[in-house]
């Protein structure tokens, strides 16, 4: 049995296990009264960094970075086998084979953390992730997005974003916390906000929930300063930049599982369903765009919003049938949503 983990282990680093055998793997590990388990990653540890890690190292972005990977791999593997409770229950356990290789290169390299060593995570379509950042600032990313930041803040505070986040930034007066898009640079002290910044969208916004935000473009031009429930549009097909009064758990509701529309034409609607849902669904009429949408929904599937919106709006969906390719993974769901004429008469 001993041989046989050595065997597993040293394939997993490598990436050469099958499906099978990582679940071999898994389970090996998992087992708290498998001893050779125990000291053969023991060993393989002392081996590779040749000393103890250092304690005053910060491995919590590592570890978030680890975890949103396991998660990517499992929501790519979930349609294909039917083994996803199973591997939940042994996938912070894959984390310890990863780590090492981690903290191997962490080593190996002199002084790692005064270089200019990243960490980026990629939140899958169709889910939401919360993080934690080097100087101890949280938040959410949701469904499709990626944000990229320093491995340990040294001079400034400053984080990539793709999409949508929302932000709990550690209150720190000599190092300001930047959030840049392709567009902003948004600039916090300590506050609470939400960011959206989709590349196949013509608006970039900024949505303050507390505190203060500076917010500039990219090329440093100043574009105003937020106060809390105000919201910063930027219009990059106008190039004009619009401040509202908003209500802000409107926008920050997402974090608690909550999809909130409010006066989204259905364009809006459909882009926000495919990300929440993971799923493709399309706008076939051009009708459906005079109607515009105000409701906020729990935990509900898609069906469920889709019938209930099909209630107050004269639209017919349709799931196209979903095809699979040579390894027998099926396409993500496709719903087409067109004008229902026999409606119309009803809602005049």
């Amino acid at each position: 049995m001993k041989e046989n983990f050595k065997y597993l282990i040293e394939n997993y680093a490598e990436g050469k296990l099958s499906l099978t055998e990582q679940i071999e793997l898994s389970e090996q590990i998992a087992d708290e009264q498998n001893v050779h388990a125990e000291q053969v990653l023991h060993n393989d540890f002392q081996q590779i960094l040749g000393a103890e890690p250092d304690k005053s190292i910060n491995l919590n972005p590592v570890l978030d970075r680890v975890h949103h990977q396991i998660h990517k791999s499992e929501s790519q593997k979930v349609i294909r086998l039917n083994f996803s409770h199973k591997f939940q229950r042994v996938a912070a356990i894959l984390i310890v084979p990863l780590l090492l290789s981690f903290m191997a290169y962490l080593y190996f390299q002199p002084n790692p953390f005064e270089t200019n060593s990243f960490a980026e995570i990629q939140c899958p379509m169709g889910a939401r992730i919360k993080f934690e950042l080097p100087d101890g600032s949280v938040g959410f990313l949701n469904s499709g997005s990626n944000l990229r930041y320093p491995v340990q803040f040294t001079d400034e505070r400053s984080v990539e974003l793709k999409g949508e986040a929302y932000f709990e930034v550690v209150q720190n007066q000599g190092l300001p916390f930047h959030v840049n898009t392709k567009n902003l640079d948004i600039k916090v002290l300590g506050t609470t906000f939400n960011v959206i910044a989709n590349d196949d969208e013509a608006t970039e916004e900024v949505i303050l929930q507390t505190g203060k935000v500076d917010v500039s473009t990219r090329s440093g031009k100043e574009l105003g300063t937020l106060k809390p429930n105000e919201q910063m549009t930027l219009d990059l097909e106008k190039r004009i930049c619009v401040l509202t009064k908003v209500e802000a758990s409107q926008y920050t509701g997402w974090t608690e599982g909550k999809l909130i529309l409010r006066n989204e034409n259905m364009q809006q609607v459909a882009r926000r369903l495919s990300r929440w849902y993971n799923a493709e669904v399309v706008v076939a009429d051009k009708q459906l765009d005079r109607y515009t949408f105000h409701a906020t929904f729990i935990d509900e599937s898609i069906d469920e919003v889709l019938k209930l919106l099909s209630i107050t709006t004269p639209l017919n969906y349709k799931e196209e049938k979903r095809e699979s390719d040579t390894e027998g993974v099926f396409q993500k769901r496709k719903i087409v949503l067109r004008i229902n004429q026999s409606k119309i008469n009803q809602f005049r």
